[in-house]
């Protein structure tokens, strides 16, 4: 364990809140880059052990958190407004705390609530797995930042631009907190949570219930979502509709037509409008997460395409 007696006002000093996925990332990356990283948990944590397995210095947070002035607050959005109400007072004036997202920023009112702290997003578009991928292979990895809510914006934005090149970021784009947190939470809904999985399972539904084998339809319903978005990212839209067979092109322009109507615009504008007016918000303040959870994941445990899944995924899918 370490932490130091003095203030901590060094840049490259760095006390990370909580050790989920992304913290990890982030802790290895910057530990990897030069910087003191020191994991703050609750004196009952479990992760002291993750953490020790992980050679990262630890401390508890009502110990060291005082000293010092760069927090990287990388704990669950709904636990961020009210870790600074317990431990706010601790923190020095003007202490810099980052947030990995901006929903604590833009929904929360955080700023407003602790005007004396610079609250600062760098937002990696990626996973914390592939944050440490691309670190590890020189890749390249996107995120946007946001100083909009800092006490001193020139030397803030210097330090968070050090703080995303340290961490592997290779193209870093300045938005604020809200459209990224819009963006995110409506692609989530719109496209990458809300429909991706779920379109793929109606679509592997279907071919079942017209006799194609488990495995052909796991295949071309699940197995092949990952080929085309690889393709996708990597060639953009020209590129890849010039690399499509003509039968993938010509069921691509029947398909959009029949699929992306009126009623589909609409659902989309709902969506947004839902997030916009805080409705969503709303929602996730009434709503049970773990039960939730536990519904989501009983109802996919059940399904024949997660069966599918376990089958076969040794065999053709690279870990």
């Amino acid at each position: 364990m370490w932490y130091s007696t003095s203030m901590e006002t060094n840049d490259k000093n760095i006390a990370i809140i909580g050790l989920g996925n992304q913290a990890k990332a982030w802790a290895l990356n910057l530990r990897d880059s030069g910087y003191r990283i020191t994991i703050l948990l609750r004196k009952d944590s479990s992760s002291f052990k993750s953490a020790a397995s992980l050679k990262l210095d630890t401390a508890v947070i009502e110990d060291a958190l005082p000293q010092f002035k760069n927090i990287l607050l990388l704990i669950p959005d709904d636990q961020q407004a009210p870790f600074l109400e317990k431990y706010g007072h601790l923190l020095i004036k003007n202490s810099r705390v980052v947030y990995a997202h901006g929903w604590a920023i833009a929904c929360e009112n955080i700023a407003t609530t602790f005007p004396q702290f610079s609250h600062l997003l760098l937002a990696p578009k990626a996973i914390s797995s592939e944050v440490r991928y691309q670190f590890e292979t020189k890749g390249k990895l996107a995120a946007v930042y946001s100083v909009e809510a800092s006490t001193s914006i020139q030397n803030d934005e210097s330090w968070l631009k050090k703080l995303a090149t340290a961490i592997g970021i290779t193209g870093l784009y300045q938005s604020s907190a809200k459209d990224e947190t819009y963006a995110d939470l409506f692609s989530e809904q719109s496209l990458l949570c809300g429909l991706l999985p779920y379109a793929a399972k109606k679509s592997f539904d279907l071919l079942i219930s017209k006799g194609i084998s488990k495995e052909v339809a796991y295949f071309e319903c699940w197995l092949e979502v990952k080929l085309i978005a690889d393709a996708m990212v990597k060639m953009g839209p020209e590129s890849f509709f010039q690399l499509i067979s003509p039968n993938a092109l010509l069921g691509a322009q029947k398909a959009q037509h029949l699929i992306f109507d009126k009623v589909y615009q609409e659902k989309l504008e709902m969506l947004f409008r839902e997030i916009e007016d805080g409705d969503f918000v709303k929602f996730t303040k009434s709503t049970d997460i773990d039960s939730t959870r536990k519904e989501m994941i009983d109802y996919w445990s059940n399904s024949l395409l997660s069966k599918v899944h376990h089958e076969v995924s040794d065999k053709v899918i690279s870990q």
